[in-house]
Order: C-alpha cells, then sequence, then structure tokens
C-alpha cells in the first residue's frame, strides 16, 4: 500500500485529492494508495465571496463546505502538522485534544497556504481586524453590523480604515462603503489606504481600464483614497502614515501583505527570499522525487513567462497538477508538465459593478460584475453550496433584503429596489450613481 499526505484543505489541497482520483481511482477505492488529508479547519472557505459576506449579502455559512464531505475517499485528520521527517518520511500532526499523531508517506503534497502578514505593521494585531481565516470573518462581520444597527442613529459617522490597495482591500471597501448606504441608519465613512500611486497595480499597465473604472467606482460610492505613502502603523484611533498623517479609524481592516510559514523539518528545502518553495515544471520541489507544492506556500513558474499569481484558481490548477502526478508518480507513470495559462481576474466594486479580464478580454459594469459571479459560482467546490449562494443574491434582488450581523434577513427600513435596479447598480444618497 501507498500512503499519499495531503497538508492543507484549501484550493490546492481539495483539488490534488480530486487529481488523485481521476488518475489513481481504482488504487484508491481497492486500497492500493491510502490517502490523508490534514488539515487545521474543519471546513473549506470559499474566499471569493468575503465581500458579499460582510455586507449580508450571502450567508457565512454557504461559503464554507465540510470537508469530510468533500473528501468521501480519504482519511481526514483535524490538526496542525508541527514538524515534518522527510528521511523517514512522516508526519506529525497536532491533534484538537493536545496529543500528537504520526502519519507516514509516501508522496506529501504540501498546500499550507499563507497567513496575514501582521508582523509587517505595528499595532496591527492589537487594533486591526483581519480576513483570511472564517472567524477573523465572523468577528469582524459581526462588530461592523453592529456598530450600524438602525438604534445607533445620531451617533456620530463609523469611521472604517481598509490598508490594502489590491483586489482585496478594493472589494472590502466597497462592500463596505454599499453596506452603509443600504443598511441606512448610521453614517459609514471609508479610507482606503494604498501604498502604491494607484489601485490595483496587478491590473496595470496592460489591464489600466479596469483599475481605473474601479477606482472611479469606488470614489463613487464616497470611498476616500489615500494613495501613495503607507500605513505605518495601526493604533486605537486611526492608520498613521509614512508623510506623517494620520487617517482616523474606528475600525481597521487589515487586507495588504502575506506571509509564510516554514514547517519545521523542511527548512533545507528550496525557497525564495519570501519563504515560499521553488518547485519544477511537475509541481516537485526542486530537488525531492516524494514531495509537491502549489498554491501560495509555493512559487511555481508560469507556462508563458514569470511565476503564477497568488490566487484561488491558481492553487486549484496547481493542485491538479501536483494530485495528477504524485498519483502517476506512484504509479510508474511519466510526470506531466504544468501547462495551465490562466483564465483571467475579476473584482466587484459594488452591486452591478465589476470589472472582469478573461483571457485577456476586458469587461466594466455589469457584464464584469456577471463574469465575475458566473465565474465565482463555478468554481466553488460544493455545487449545494453554489446553488445557496445564488439564491442569497436572489434574496437581495427580489426582496432587497441584507442579512444582518446575526445571519437574519433584516432590510433595516429601507424600500427593496427593482432586480433590474440592483444589477444596473442605482445608488442612493451623497455620491449617488446610475446609468
Amino acid at each position: 500500500m501507498k500512503r499519499l499526505v495531503i497538508v492543507g484543505g484549501g484550493y490546492f489541497g481539495v483539488d490534488a485529492y480530486r487529481a488523485v482520483l481521476r488518475e489513481a481511482g481504482r488504487e484508491v477505492r481497492s486500497g492500493e494508495i491510502q490517502m490523508t488529508v490534514v488539515s487545521m479547519g474543519e471546513h473549506h472557505a470559499f474566499h471569493g465571496w468575503t465581500g458579499e459576506v460582510l455586507g449580508g449579502i450571502v450567508a457565512p455559512a454557504h461559503m464554507l463546505t465540510s470537508l469530510v464531505g468533500l473528501l468521501p475517499r480519504a482519511s481526514f485528520v483535524h490538526g496542525r502538522v508541527v514538524s515534518a521527517d522527510l528521511v523517514a518520511r512522516k508526519v506529525t500532526v497536532h491533534l484538537p485534544d493536545d496529543t500528537e499523531c504520526v502519519l507516514p508517506f509516501d508522496r506529501l503534497l504540501l498546500g499550507t497556504g499563507s497567513r496575514d502578514a501582521l508582523e509587517c505593521l505595528a499595532g496591527v494585531r492589537e487594533h486591526g481586524w483581519c480576513l483570511k481565516t472564517p472567524g477573523d470573518l465572523h468577528a469582524f462581520r459581526a462588530k461592523l453590523h453592529a456598530e450600524l444597527r438602525a438604534d445607533q442613529l445620531g451617533r456620530p459617522a463609523l469611521r472604517v480604515a481598509v490598508i490594502g490597495g489590491g483586489f482585496a482591500g478594493v472589494e472590502m471597501a466597497a462592500a463596505i462603503a454599499e453596506l452603509g448606504r443600504a443598511r441606512g441608519g448610521r453614517e459609514v465613512q471609508v479610507h482606503l489606504i494604498g501604498s502604491g500611486e494607484r489601485l490595483l497595480n496587478e491590473l496595470r499597465p496592460r489591464y489600466a481600464r479596469l483599475a481605473e473604472y474601479a477606482e472611479r467606482e469606488l470614489r463613487a460610492l464616497g470611498v476616500e483614497l489615500h494613495l501613495g505613502p503607507r500605513a505605518t502603523a495601526v493604533t486605537a484611533d486611526g492608520v498613521r502614515l509614512a508623510s506623517g498623517a494620520v487617517v482616523a479609524s474606528d475600525l481597521t481592516l487589515f487586507t495588504a501583505g502575506v506571509a509564510f510559514d516554514v514547517l519545521p523539518g523542511t527548512l533545507d528545502l528550496p525557497r525564495d527570499e519570501q519563504g515560499r518553495l521553488v518547485t519544477d515544471e511537475f509541481l516537485r520541489v526542486s530537488g525531492r522525487d516524494d514531495v509537491f507544492a502549489g498554491g501560495d506556500a509555493a512559487v511555481v513558474a508560469r507556462p508563458s513567462g514569470g511565476v503564477c499569481p497568488t490566487n484561488a484558481l491558481w492553487a486549484m490548477k496547481h493542485g491538479m497538477w501536483a494530485g495528477a502526478n504524485a498519483a502517476r508518480s506512484i504509479q510508474g507513470r511519466p510526470l506531466r508538465r504544468f501547462s495551465y495559462g490562466g483564465l483571467g481576474q475579476a473584482a466587484s466594486v459594488g452591486v452591478g459593478r465589476g470589472v472582469t479580464e478573461l483571457k485577456g478580454v476586458q469587461f466594466t459594469g455589469l457584464p464584469g460584475w456577471v463574469l465575475r459571479l458566473g465565474f465565482f459560482a463555478w468554481y466553488m467546490p460544493s455545487r449545494r453550496q453554489s446553488v445557496r449562494v445564488l439564491r442569497d443574491w436572489w434574496q437581495l434582488a427580489a426582496r432587497g433584503r441584507r442579512l444582518d450581523g446575526e445571519g437574519t434577513l433584516n432590510n433595516s427600513g429601507v424600500k427593496p429596489r427593482s432586480a433590474p435596479a440592483l444589477l444596473r447598480g442605482e445608488r442612493r444618497g451623497p455620491g449617488r450613481v446610475e446609468q
């Protein structure tokens, strides 16, 4: 019997599992290959809907899928891998009950992902909020919605600072600003802080039109942009910038930068300057025949040149190739070179407003938003959860209802708009934009 251990239950891990089944389903079902998936969480979290969860459009539970249900042919271990012995081919897992177990392997697949780089900004641990884990998202969402409840009319405006000028920062700033308008009651002032001269540098210069559209839509929503000087510290009442200015805030959301932890026992594996594992064209960690890696925690060469972006779709494709090649290596078959060329990228800047690049073609406004919605719904790991998300969207379009901080439907006294009006992105209040 051959043992295959997958570390991580995220995008890479789930698609690696599925790829092994496609390549070696008979051996898995007969017990010749035994798969084990180790994850610190019991659910796969689809981060594409984070803005919609914050905005009360998608129920938090609908972005989570049970890993036990997703991995029926694997043994699932809920725990944290604390060390690896690459000579003896085994990993040690710390379990929730404070015991440990040892898992031997013939092939090891590392999809350990990334974490928020909290160490790069003073005060963010004490005074900031993050969204990367379901627990972090739930805590910030509950706090945000509690501050916006209708019985707080008359209180000063709620000031929210979002640090990060990339896709995550843009989507969160738009979602929070739109939520404030939709809920009525307490006014919301959203500040987006980016260290670059412009937003969405990932799209520039080739897709600058998309980035410029996103900037215009944020301004139309009333989001104040602070670009150029980087954030240097987060305090209880604001964000200090390198220019000496202070952006006052009651809630500060950190979406800038990720970091990578090194698993003890893998220190000698080749890494780049950020600490990511370096892989070859078959998704093997360079110099190893039995260790594969992908997703955020790995540097994978892009077939068209450069390295793969760190996002969900690329992590899924890494998982597909790594899982397939791990299975083929066990079977003694030739490995396949990574050849995925990319599909595109997308962001929402409000209901009915989006930017999407699809195979080099640029879409803005309603077409960009619809493409993003369909793209994300299609790539969710569970069709059942995908249908539930689409039903959540229908609740908004048909009834104008959003979920409150406790996850119950609430229209907050705001008269619902028609589905066409919602999808056109018509807005009420200061800075209203209608097309």
